[in-house]
């Protein structure tokens, strides 16, 4: 035999996609993907830094100017020559309420005409005597009340003449984003000492406004902070701990910068930020920037999957070049790959595939003869189980059953010699209908009404044996006669009721109920009846072969449940549900089929 000759391996389909996408799509990909990530990214690390720097110095002018505005505010009160009056005057002559009331009206004028400016809630003096020393109010407060406190103690120790400070440190019920600025009420005599403090209570959103606008980046915050560490206002998206404004803090007073500090590594929990902080001129206020590496670096990735995106849109374009090296062999695979789906869903009736030379036509070959070989070990099968099934009804068809047959013709004997020849035409016209509905004309599905009226016939010549012992009873709507299920589903059922079930009772009498109903496009038939039952271990042996003539169950219901599931699935059968002394319950569940005017299944 001449030995065929191998081409050339290049010419492998493996070889052609591999090169294919390599030289097409891959390379260009990564060459772009290269080029931006080398040349961008740090392009855009260096503009998102800057910008933050420009803000935050843009931050710090506005809180500069808002700062300076509020502390004119406060110097004004401070220098006033009614107001260091009003803080060093005697408090006996105001324990007069009229005398108080004059005062205290003159000094409110005073204090309201500087409510021109927004950022101020409002303003509060403490004073050691004047007002405050006979009684106080929302507006004049008595200083040495405060002295205890934490806050009066550091300020006063300060060398500073204005502090800003949480409200939250004055006044514990206060709003913990207001801010309160503390202004010392000189003595007229000594600039060193104080008779009083002009405070203000600054509105939340005077700060929290500006630093709100010196977010650039999603995930970026800024917050103020003085200089004992405590946080002064934030920006609405700040997601870190109050005590990074101390952690702050203390790294600026390490640091060697007089103004500014910036740190381009700067850890968070672990992750990477950048952290500006500068003074504001004139206050021991700070302002600081934090803004994580994954917003500075998120520019670089949103062009990254730009020049992806492009990518993508550009790729149609060239699929046409790689069209024509690639072409011949995915062709056969995707023809190949069609067939293999219809064989998936059952359908193996297909014409050969066309077999090349290479490693697709040896594919191909072998998928043709696999094809070829499963349809038809399929067809066997079913044509076997067609056959078995067929001669397991034809036997069941002959026997109906060799004793019922016998016992039948015995009566009809006993009968002719006992009775009179209308009972034997009874007998012999209920065992006519009987056969002639259990042949069916030789039809595989009858309609429910024709298997209850077989039903109804044995029924009757049983109870002519049995003296009508046997009470059958239906409960099925009309509108379900014409439903289709195989032939003799019923008998065995209602025949195995009778033997086992209803002449084991001592008084061989007994009831037997056929229901029928539709559940989800699925019919539902229970037969039930009153005899003696079953235990769990008959229950559960009810449709295995049989090893003795005592076991319940037998060939005939075991047929049944092969029957069903043959025809419909595994789905579909007998259940059983029986206790001793209370009867047994079969229930048949089959999928709700009709049958047409002419008795064809639809």
């Amino acid at each position: 035999m001449k030995r065929r000759l191998k081409r050339p391996f290049f010419f492998s389909i493996r070889y052609k996609l591999f090169a294919t996408y390599v030289l097409v799509i891959m390379i260009p990909f990564l060459l772009l993907l290269f080029i931006h990530i080398s040349t961008t990214q740090q392009e855009n690390k260096e503009a998102a830094i800057y910008a933050s720097r420009k803000m935050l110095d843009e931050t710090k002018a506005y809180l500069e100017y808002k700062s300076e505005a509020i502390t004119e505010v406060l110097n004004f009160i401070a220098f006033n020559e009614l107001v260091q009056t009003a803080v060093n005057a005697d408090s006996k002559p105001y324990e007069d309420i009229d005398v108080w009331h004059m005062a205290s009206l003159q000094l409110s004028r005073l204090i309201n005409q500087f409510r021109y400016n927004d950022d101020i809630d409002s303003i509060q003096i403490y004073m050691r005597q004047g007002l405050a020393g006979a009684t106080e109010n929302a507006d004049f407060l008595d200083m040495k009340k405060a002295e205890a406190e934490p806050w009066y103690t550091r300020f006063a120790s300060a060398k500073a003449f204005v502090a800003w400070l949480p409200s939250t440190a004055v006044d514990s019920n206060a709003d913990s984003r207001e801010l309160t600025v503390l202004r010392k009420i000189p003595n007229e005599h000594d600039i060193q000492r104080f008779d009083g403090i002009v405070r203000a209570r600054v509105k939340p959103a005077a700060m929290d406004s500006v630093l709100n606008h010196a977010i650039l980046t999603p995930h970026a915050a800024a917050f103020l902070f003085n200089d004992e560490g405590e946080l002064l206002g934030k920006s609405d998206r700040f997601i870190y701990s109050n005590e990074l404004a101390m952690e702050v803090s203390a790294l600026y007073r390490h640091s060697d910068e007089v103004d500014n500090y910036y740190n381009n590594n700067y850890p968070i929990d672990g992750s990477r930020h950048l952290l500006g902080v500068q003074a504001i001129p004139h206050t021991d206020m700070k302002v600081a920037l934090v803004v994580p590496y994954t917003d500075i670096l998120q520019s670089s990735v949103k062009a990254r999957n730009r020049i992806i995106s492009v990518f993508l849109i550009v790729v149609p374009f060239m699929l046409p070049f790689s069209f024509f090296v690639a072409a011949s062999a995915t062709k056969r695979i995707r023809r190949l790959i069609i067939h293999v789906r219809k064989v998936k869903h059952g359908h193996f009736q297909l014409a050969p595939l066309p077999a090349s030379d290479d490693e697709i036509g040896e594919l191909t070959h072998n998928f043709n003869t696999m094809v070829q070989n499963i349809s038809g070990l399929i067809e066997e099968k079913s044509s076997l189980g067609r056959e078995v099934k067929n001669k397991e009804l034809k036997a069941l068809q002959a026997q109906i059953n060799p004793h019922f047959l016998y016992n039948t013709l015995d009566l009809i004997n006993a009968m002719a010699i006992e009775s009179n020849a209308n009972d034997i035409k009874r007998v012999v016209d209920e065992l006519a209908v009987f056969y002639k509905l259990s042949l069916s004309n030789g039809k595989e599905y009858v309609s429910l009404e024709s298997e209850l009226k077989h039903i109804e016939a044995y029924v009757r010549i049983q109870n002519m044996r049995f003296g009508d012992s046997v009470r059958l009873e239906f409960e099925v709507p009309r509108d379900l006669y014409d439903c289709r299920l195989p032939k003799i589903l019923l008998q065995p059922l209602v025949e195995n009721a009778i033997l086992h079930g209803i002449m084991e009772k001592d008084s061989e009498e007994g009831e037997i109920r056929i229901s029928a109903w539709t559940d989800k496009g699925d019919l539902l038939i229970e037969v039930c009846d009153d005899g003696v039952g079953m235990n769990a271990e008959q229950l559960s042996a009810i449709l295995q072969a049989p090893s003795g003539e005592g076991e319940r169950g037998g060939y005939g219901v075991r047929n049944i449940e092969e029957r069903l599931q043959l025809s419909y699935g595994l789905q579909y059968g007998l259940k059983f549900d029986s206790s001793e002394g209370e009867g047994t319950r079969v229930l048949l569940r089959l999928p709700e089929r009709r049958l047409d005017e002419r008795g064809r299944a639809q």
